[in-house]
């Protein structure tokens, strides 16, 4: 009788029909192969549903961060037996530490005493009001009948100081430019007018700090347009999202040159990182209205410089479009397929891998259940606690080198030693075995770092700058067309340096609109960049002129 093939659905009376007769013909092996391979599937049917219904009630109700407790690691280790949690015996363990000398040994009488303990920190407390905030200083007078005693003025003898912090919205105001026209009394010709401040939008009403207002509240603080929309009326400003709308356009057709500029920066410098984050697009041609676009984020040199770029869809022409002009020698990013044909061209960069999204199914196959993933996050938990402590410490990249080298490569092969034993054990399609299956096939990405200590150990500084990009579209919730979303990537591209300098973005935005407007030459526009915008900003700084009080601005008499 032939063998019935196990679909996704069993038809039980057919099944118990089929396993009958063989019984009754003798074929007892066939009956007990046939219903451990039934048994196996809905083991592997039950442990998929288990790990999706997880994945789904983690969404919705848990936080979505994948940072696991020590303790919470040593919980899951306690389940397992003794042989799991041990490295497996392809290669010998690295020497133990050499013992301490005698002299230094807790509890030896020879032992130099200990030194006084270091004093705690305080905590709590008021912080202190920044000096950055303006101040407007209140006198408040003695009342006049309080003012006198012993038929004499009572003498000041001190000043008791209280410090409230107030608030004033935001203000959208009119800035109305009346230029002198001026002509020969005599002769009544010759006519001139005083020059007007040119506007950054032709025939639009904006002015820069407008403008930066718009681009800094929509991609730095994810506010929608019909929201800042109504902020605006509230201050006394009703502007129509839509007019807003054609105001954000104009600002990135503005910036359109900074753009290029960080664009080419970016892609000359030695390592560029990269990954993508989806973007709802509408679209009249596609059968919902709607299609899935992406936002990417392209950073060199592990967050120096970087540009966002929209791509229509996930095709990996876009990606390999841009990656063409790569001039430097190491990409990373994940184990994103697309990127293949870039490594494939003659001379092309090597590739480094992303330990974090190597961790993060290892974390998911624990949320599942399964205990064992739990050896792997501890060995690359000490893998992060390397790196964490060399930024620590401040190490230079000669010295990150020799540490990778020294700490982090045996814990990197007792790492790969503990893998390559769970791929001949892991279920391939568990969430287990998808983990395994995606560290072995990305190994020698991984493992790139501990030979080049200019690559970082994840693309975790990557997905940091994809989280405007992630809560923004949960709030305006998609971009109108292809073209909304490129000005979106391009106005991003502005915010996203302003960051990774440590630039204020309202205040570079507001002077770069200007001076963009003012018809600034292109053969300077890498002056108007964040980084060098910022170091200009910071050489023109005065020192303060009264160091002990910065209180500068209005002194209001409140007895007026």
């Amino acid at each position: 009788m032939p063998r019935r093939e196990l679909g996704s659905t069993t038809d039980v009376p057919a099944l118990r029909a089929q396993l009958e007769a063989l019984a009754a013909a003798g074929e007892h092996a066939q009956v007990i192969a046939t219903l451990f391979e039934l048994l196996e599937k809905m083991m592997r049917d039950h442990s998929d549903l288990a790990a999706r219904y997880t994945s789904m009630l983690r969404g919705m109700y848990r936080s979505k961060s994948e940072r696991i407790s020590p303790d919470q690691l040593a919980l899951f280790l306690a389940q397992l037996p003794a042989n799991e949690t041990t490295t497996p015996p392809d290669e010998p363990e690295p020497p133990p530490a050499p013992e301490p000398p005698p002299s230094l040994v807790e509890g030896d009488g020879d032992a130099p005493p200990p030194g006084p303990k270091p004093a705690k920190p305080k905590r709590g407390g008021r912080k202190p009001v920044p000096p950055s905030m303006r101040r407007e200083i209140v006198k408040v007078p003695v009342p006049d009948d309080e003012r006198r005693c012993c038929d004499a003025e009572k003498r000041l003898i001190g000043i008791r100081t209280r410090l409230t912090i107030e608030y004033r919205p935001g203000e959208a105001f009119v800035r109305e430019e009346r230029a002198e026209v001026r002509a020969c009394k005599i002769c009544e010709s010759n006519v001139v007018t005083a020059p007007i401040t040119p506007a950054p939008i032709e025939g639009a009403r904006p002015g820069p700090s407008m403008l930066a207002q718009l681009v800094t509240a929509k991609n730095s603080d994810a506010t929608p347009l019909e929201r800042q929309s109504k902020i605006l009326a509230r201050g006394g400003a009703p502007i129509p999202p839509s007019t807003l709308g054609d105001w954000y356009a104009g600002a990135a057709d503005l910036a359109q040159p900074l753009w290029n500029a960080l664009r080419d920066d970016t892609l000359g410098r030695y390592l560029i990182s990269l990954d993508d984050t989806g973007l709802a697009v509408l679209d009249r041609n596609h059968a919902r209205g709607i299609k899935r676009g992406h936002i990417w984020v392209f950073l060199g040199d592990g967050g120096e410089v970087g540009f966002c770029d929209y791509t229509p869809d996930w095709k990996g022409k876009w990606p390999q479009a841009t990656l063409a002009d790569f001039r430097g020698q190491v990409i990373q990013s994940d184990g994103y397929a697309g990127l293949g044909p870039v490594f494939a061209r003659p001379n092309a960069p090597r590739r480094a891998g992303c330990m974090d999204h190597g961790r993060r199914p290892f974390v998911k196959a624990l949320d599942a259940g399964d205990a064992r993933a739990a050896v792997v996050l501890s060995v690359m938990r000490e893998i992060y606690a390397v790196e964490a402590q060399a930024r620590a410490d401040g190490a230079d990249l000669d010295e990150l080198l020799r540490r990778r080298q020294r700490d982090s490569r045996p814990l990197v092969d007792r790492l790969h030693r503990i893998i390559g034993d769970l791929a001949g054990r892991a279920t391939p399609k568990s969430p287990l075995g998808k983990a395994v299956g995606y560290a072995v096939h990305q190994w020698p990405t991984l493992i790139l770092f501990l030979d080049d200590p200019r690559i970082p150990l994840s693309n975790a500084h990557v997905e940091r700058q994809q989280r405007r990009t992630a809560i923004g579209r949960r709030n305006w919730l998609f971009a109108g067309s292809d073209d909304a979303a490129r000005r979106f990537a391009i106005l991003h591209t502005l915010i996203i340096n302003c960051d990774l300098v440590g630039a204020p973005p309202f205040e570079y935005l507001r002077d770069v609109f200007g001076h963009l407007a003012n018809d600034w030459p292109m053969a300077r526009i890498r002056e108007l960049l964040p980084a060098a915008w910022l170091a200009n900003q910071r050489r023109q700084q005065q020192p303060p002129d009264r160091a002990a009080d910065p209180v500068d601005d209005a002194v209001i008499d409140a007895a007026a």
